[in-house]
């Protein structure tokens, strides 16, 4: 080994004398100690012996040189040093343009990094080539050879040419062979390896039968099998071919092998969910109909089928319009609005079935389709109103007993104060705490009627300034709002809304925060109005908010859990919405929206 150079064959294999004699090694000019490994692992396989030198300072032995890979990233000088290094050169830059600068000085061919190793090993085995080739051979024929390498290499999987023997001796082999087998081109074209001992034993018989089929009917080839690695690893591979015909005689197979390893993973994983998406959309209660851009039937679960009463194959292309014209009228009327919603369809005997329908637009292959859910609420319905009314009977007999137990207790010590024939202060304070306790029940069972039977919005259109003003003489407040929201004009039930702000801002006022912090907010907006009100009491527990617009829930001791229900349904009769959010800086907001609307 010359002194301040280091020749090495793998990472541990030190290159003899008589190694370099017998093959001529590849000179490496790097620093990059990525570059060297990756160089060092494609020259192995080639069976070539490296000598490397980080500089071009560093001496080696001219004589035994027979291509020169020179990496130009961190180098300088390297164009007038060009003319000295053995050739061919294979110039490794990072900049494209300087590569045309590197060749123009004496570079046989250049790489720019980054670069894929299939690239890189192409590169090599064209450079190799220019080295080796017999004289006289045109030098613009070896570039068009190095050209068509490196096109070959980027194109993915692996191009071949091979007999079409017992070996399926490989004539040529793309360098992306080593991604696909692990192994170098060499190692095949060699025959050391042999491509028909990787397939998968189960397999090999009969693709060799469908090969052999192909090429006596004189048609390609198409297979689909299994193939270990060198890394023991198992992929499974598409090949596609022909046999390529000297007259009638066969002279070799040729063709293109692909890796379906990944795009088979995914096929069967999507599979799978296929399958798990056609048991749940086979045991589900909710009817799921698909449909195409012209509105016929693509599919239809079993929910569907029952349901509708057809079975799959005669509802499949058919036309959904065509299905619901023997449905009833108010299903169809669902369906034309051309957006979610929830209707009923009443039966004789007063019997009804409630439905959520929703309605997707979706792609599938390109092409635009309907989906329909159809569900039926009508039994969760039932159970939902069945506890409703447990609860709401609960309610009303605690609150009658709470006022029937002191009543009759009060009664009783009346007439002991009327068998004493004296007249005692006592009977006063007993007649008004039972008129106390009847005047309760009373507002109690109001507020029930008023939830139960809430009529439909009357609209007339009105300012916000004279409602906002009616309000002040009830409940103390503060107004924050612009003149002219104040002047706006919308289309309300005065009545209803003045019922449902009168609760919010009794509800404000009790929250316990300072009363001159109650606040009315008003803002107008093009599509409508939004009014917000504001305390800064406590505020409701985050866990307790989605809990207090259900009816008969209160956070008071004496609340009957009915007024930000009735305040809800008052704003949801106007087509607008009702939410409750913590205030920042403390409290809660209670804010309403009110679309425009336009007086009956």
């Amino acid at each position: 080994m010359l002194p301040g150079t280091s020749q090495r064959f793998g990472p541990n294999h030190p290159v003899t004398a008589s190694d370099l004699h017998a093959t001529p090694a590849v000179l490496v000019v790097t620093r990059d100690p990525a570059v060297l490994d990756d160089l060092h692992s494609l020259l192995r396989a080639r069976g070539r012996p490296v000598v490397h030198i980080s500089d071009l300072a560093t001496g080696y032995d001219r004589a035994r040189i027979g291509l020169t890979i020179l990496d130009t990233c961190d180098l300088v000088g390297v164009e007038a040093a060009l003319a000295e290094l053995p050739r061919p050169i294979l110039a490794v830059t990072d900049d494209d343009s300087r590569a045309e600068a590197l060749v123009g000085a004496g570079a046989s061919d250049f790489v720019v990094l980054p670069c894929s190793r299939a690239v890189l090993s192409a590169r090599i085995a064209a450079a190799l080539r220019l080295r080796e080739r017999v004289p006289g051979h045109s030098p613009a024929l070896s570039d068009s050879q190095g050209s068509l390498q490196t096109l070959i290499a980027n194109l993915p999987g692996v191009v071949y040419r091979c007999l079409n023997d017992v070996d399926w001796t490989m004539l040529f082999v793309s360098e992306g062979c080593y991604d696909l087998t692990g192994y170098a081109p060499e190692e095949f074209t060699s025959g050391r390896v042999h491509f028909i001992g990787l397939v998968h034993h189960e397999d090999r018989d009969r693709v060799r039968a469908q090969i052999d089929q192909a090429v006596a009917e004189r048609r390609p080839f198409r297979v689909t099998y299994r193939l270990h690695t060198a890394a023991g690893a198992c992929k499974w591979l598409w090949a596609q071919g022909q046999g390529v015909f000297d007259d009638n005689n066969l002279i070799a197979l040729e063709g293109v092998i692909t890796d379906l390893s990944e795009l088979r993973q995914t096929k069967l994983e999507l599979e799978e969910r296929e399958v798990l998406l056609e048991t749940l959309l086979a045991v589900t209660e909710t009817a799921y109909i698909l449909c195409d851009e012209h509105g016929a039937v693509d599919y239809a679960n079993l929910a569907a089928q029952t349901w509708l009463k057809l079975p799959d194959s005669r509802l499949v292309g058919a036309r959904f319009a065509d299905l619901l014209t023997a449905l009833p009228n108010e299903l169809r009327e669902a369906v034309g609005r051309g957006r979610d919603s929830i209707f009923t369809v009443d039966h004789q005997g007063g019997d009804f079935e409630a439905y959520h329908l929703v309605m997707r637009n979706v792609q599938i292959s390109g092409r635009p389709h309907t989906a329909y859910a159809f569900k039926r609420l009508t039994r969760e319905l039932a159970r939902q109103e069945v506890e409703v009314w447990k609860k709401v009977i609960r309610l009303i007999a605690h609150e009658i007993n709470n006022t029937l137990a002191p009543i009759s207790s009060l009664l009783h010590s009346a007439r002991l104060i009327n068998a004493a024939e004296a007249r005692d202060a006592r009977l006063d304070r007993i007649i008004d705490t039972i008129s106390e306790r009847s005047k309760h029940l009373g507002e109690f069972l109001k507020g029930y009627t008023q939830f139960a039977r809430l009529p439909r919005p009357r609209l007339e259109s009105t300012k916000w300034r004279s409602l906002i003003d009616r309000l002040d003489e009830l409940v103390q407040f503060k107004i924050d709002a612009a003149p002219e929201d104040l002047n706006t004009v919308n289309a309300v039930d005065r009545s209803q809304i003045e019922q449902a702000l009168i609760n919010l801002l009794k509800n404000a006022v009790e929250a316990g925060g300072p009363p001159e912090e109650v606040t009315l907010r008003l803002r107008a907006h093009r599509e409508g109005d939004e009014i917000q009100v504001l305390d800064r009491g406590p505020g409701i527990p985050p866990e307790l908010l989605p809990k207090v617009l259900l009816p008969f829930y209160s956070t008071k001791r004496t609340g009957t859990g009915l007024g930000l229900p009735l305040c809800r349904e008052i704003i949801d009769a106007h087509g607008g919405n009702l939410r409750i959010e913590a205030r920042e800086g403390g409290g809660t907001a209670v804010i309403l929206w009110l679309p425009r609307l336009a007086a009956a």
